[in-house]
Protein backbone atom coordinates (compact mmCIF):
# COMPACT_ATOMS: atom_id res chain seq x y z
CA UNK A 1 0.00 0.00 0.00
CA UNK A 2 1.09 3.54 -0.50
CA UNK A 3 1.99 5.75 2.41
CA UNK A 4 -1.21 7.74 1.80
CA UNK A 5 -3.55 4.79 2.19
CA UNK A 6 -2.13 3.49 5.45
CA UNK A 7 -3.01 6.75 7.20
CA UNK A 8 -6.24 5.98 9.03
CA UNK A 9 -7.76 7.19 12.26
CA UNK A 10 -7.68 10.50 14.06
CA UNK A 11 -4.60 12.69 13.69
CA UNK A 12 -4.00 15.79 15.79
CA UNK A 13 -3.28 18.99 13.88
CA UNK A 14 -0.94 21.74 15.08
CA UNK A 15 -3.72 23.74 16.78
CA UNK A 16 -5.08 20.72 18.71
CA UNK A 17 -7.98 19.99 16.36
CA UNK A 18 -8.22 16.45 14.97
CA UNK A 19 -8.79 15.22 11.44
CA UNK A 20 -10.17 11.75 10.74
CA UNK A 21 -8.54 9.93 7.83
CA UNK A 22 -9.91 6.79 6.20
CA UNK A 23 -7.29 5.16 3.97
CA UNK A 24 -5.58 8.52 3.58
CA UNK A 25 -8.81 10.34 2.74
CA UNK A 26 -9.77 13.12 5.18
CA UNK A 27 -13.45 12.82 6.11
CA UNK A 28 -14.06 15.11 9.10
CA UNK A 29 -12.57 17.56 11.57
CA UNK A 30 -13.16 17.94 15.29
CA UNK A 31 -12.28 20.83 17.56
CA UNK A 32 -11.80 18.32 20.42
CA UNK A 33 -13.91 20.53 22.63
CA UNK A 34 -11.19 23.17 22.60
CA UNK A 35 -12.55 26.63 23.15
CA UNK A 36 -10.22 28.31 20.67
CA UNK A 37 -11.06 30.18 17.51
CA UNK A 38 -10.53 28.26 14.32
CA UNK A 39 -9.45 29.56 10.97
CA UNK A 40 -11.03 27.26 8.41
CA UNK A 41 -8.49 28.31 5.77
CA UNK A 42 -5.58 27.30 8.00
CA UNK A 43 -7.26 24.00 8.85
CA UNK A 44 -7.88 23.31 5.16
CA UNK A 45 -4.24 24.07 4.34
CA UNK A 46 -2.96 21.74 7.05
CA UNK A 47 -5.30 18.89 6.07
CA UNK A 48 -4.37 19.36 2.41
CA UNK A 49 -0.65 19.19 3.26
CA UNK A 50 -1.22 16.09 5.39
CA UNK A 51 -3.32 14.19 2.84
CA UNK A 52 -2.29 15.64 -0.53
CA UNK A 53 -6.02 16.12 -1.21
CA UNK A 54 -7.75 19.49 -1.46
CA UNK A 55 -10.60 19.78 1.03
CA UNK A 56 -13.37 22.18 1.90
CA UNK A 57 -14.99 22.57 5.32
CA UNK A 58 -18.68 21.70 5.05
CA UNK A 59 -19.97 23.54 8.14
CA UNK A 60 -19.40 23.11 11.86
CA UNK A 61 -22.04 21.37 13.99
CA UNK A 62 -22.32 20.37 17.63
CA UNK A 63 -21.29 16.77 18.23
CA UNK A 64 -22.55 14.35 20.87
CA UNK A 65 -19.73 15.38 23.21
CA UNK A 66 -20.26 18.58 25.25
CA UNK A 67 -18.40 21.53 23.76
CA UNK A 68 -17.14 19.56 20.78
CA UNK A 69 -17.87 20.62 17.23
CA UNK A 70 -17.30 18.63 14.08
CA UNK A 71 -17.44 19.32 10.39
CA UNK A 72 -17.55 17.06 7.40
CA UNK A 73 -14.80 17.57 4.85
CA UNK A 74 -15.43 17.55 1.11
CA UNK A 75 -12.65 16.52 -1.26
CA UNK A 76 -12.36 18.52 -4.47
CA UNK A 77 -14.40 16.68 -7.13
CA UNK A 78 -11.45 16.94 -9.51
CA UNK A 79 -9.64 14.52 -7.18
CA UNK A 80 -12.38 11.86 -7.34
CA UNK A 81 -10.08 9.48 -9.24
CA UNK A 82 -7.39 9.78 -6.56
CA UNK A 83 -9.92 9.10 -3.79
CA UNK A 84 -11.18 6.03 -5.66
CA UNK A 85 -7.56 4.92 -6.23
CA UNK A 86 -6.83 5.03 -2.50
CA UNK A 87 -9.98 3.08 -1.73
CA UNK A 88 -9.05 0.45 -4.37
CA UNK A 89 -5.64 -0.01 -2.72
CA UNK A 90 -7.29 -0.42 0.68
CA UNK A 91 -9.73 -2.99 -0.75
CA UNK A 92 -6.80 -4.90 -2.25
CA UNK A 93 -5.09 -4.98 1.14
CA UNK A 94 -8.30 -6.22 2.76
CA UNK A 95 -8.55 -9.04 0.21
CA UNK A 96 -4.95 -10.12 0.80
CA UNK A 97 -5.40 -9.95 4.57
CA UNK A 98 -8.53 -12.09 4.37
CA UNK A 99 -7.60 -14.65 1.73
CA UNK A 100 -3.76 -14.57 1.61
CA UNK A 101 -3.80 -14.63 -2.19
CA UNK A 102 -4.13 -12.27 -5.12
CA UNK A 103 -7.54 -11.60 -6.65
CA UNK A 104 -8.27 -13.92 -9.56
CA UNK A 105 -9.78 -12.71 -12.83
CA UNK A 106 -12.99 -14.57 -12.07
CA UNK A 107 -13.52 -12.90 -8.68
CA UNK A 108 -16.35 -10.86 -10.10
CA UNK A 109 -18.39 -10.91 -6.89
CA UNK A 110 -15.53 -9.28 -4.96
CA UNK A 111 -14.86 -6.82 -7.78
CA UNK A 112 -18.51 -5.77 -8.05
CA UNK A 113 -19.12 -5.51 -4.30
CA UNK A 114 -15.94 -3.59 -3.49
CA UNK A 115 -16.34 -1.28 -6.46
CA UNK A 116 -19.93 -0.44 -5.52
CA UNK A 117 -18.92 0.28 -1.93
CA UNK A 118 -15.79 2.26 -2.82
CA UNK A 119 -17.42 4.19 -5.66
CA UNK A 120 -20.27 5.28 -3.38
CA UNK A 121 -17.79 6.18 -0.64
CA UNK A 122 -15.67 8.25 -3.06
CA UNK A 123 -18.78 10.10 -4.26
CA UNK A 124 -19.69 10.79 -0.63
CA UNK A 125 -16.15 11.95 0.22
CA UNK A 126 -16.31 14.41 -2.67
CA UNK A 127 -19.77 15.62 -1.50
CA UNK A 128 -21.36 14.79 -4.83
CA UNK A 129 -24.66 13.22 -5.76
CA UNK A 130 -24.58 9.62 -6.96
CA UNK A 131 -25.53 10.67 -10.49
CA UNK A 132 -22.65 13.16 -10.79
CA UNK A 133 -20.14 10.49 -11.87
CA UNK A 134 -20.53 7.76 -14.47
CA UNK A 135 -20.30 4.54 -12.46
CA UNK A 136 -19.27 2.44 -15.48
CA UNK A 137 -16.49 4.80 -16.56
CA UNK A 138 -14.21 4.04 -13.59
CA UNK A 139 -14.84 0.30 -13.10
CA UNK A 140 -12.13 -1.12 -15.36
CA UNK A 141 -9.38 1.14 -13.97
CA UNK A 142 -10.47 0.38 -10.40
CA UNK A 143 -10.50 -3.40 -10.88
CA UNK A 144 -7.15 -3.42 -12.71
CA UNK A 145 -5.51 -1.39 -9.95
CA UNK A 146 -7.02 -3.53 -7.18
CA UNK A 147 -5.91 -6.78 -8.84
CA UNK A 148 -2.39 -5.44 -9.51
CA UNK A 149 -2.06 -4.30 -5.90
CA UNK A 150 -3.03 -7.73 -4.56
CA UNK A 151 -0.38 -9.34 -6.79
CA UNK A 152 2.20 -6.79 -5.63
CA UNK A 153 1.34 -7.41 -1.97
CA UNK A 154 1.58 -11.19 -2.36
CA UNK A 155 4.86 -11.03 -4.30
CA UNK A 156 6.44 -8.60 -1.82
CA UNK A 157 5.22 -10.50 1.24
CA UNK A 158 3.96 -7.21 2.60
CA UNK A 159 1.33 -7.36 5.31
CA UNK A 160 -0.35 -3.97 5.22
CA UNK A 161 -2.27 -2.71 8.24
CA UNK A 162 -6.01 -3.24 7.89
CA UNK A 163 -8.72 -1.19 9.56
CA UNK A 164 -11.20 -3.21 11.59
CA UNK A 165 -14.54 -3.42 9.83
Amino acid sequence: MTKETIKSGWITLSNGFDVELQHGVPVRLSNNGLDIPSDDAELVDEVTRLSDLTVVVSGWKESDEPGEKETRLCIDALQFDEVLRRLALASAALFVDRYHTAIEKDSVDWDDAEYARDFNHAVECCCMDSGDMDRKEHFSTYVTLMHEETRRLIESGESPPIDAE
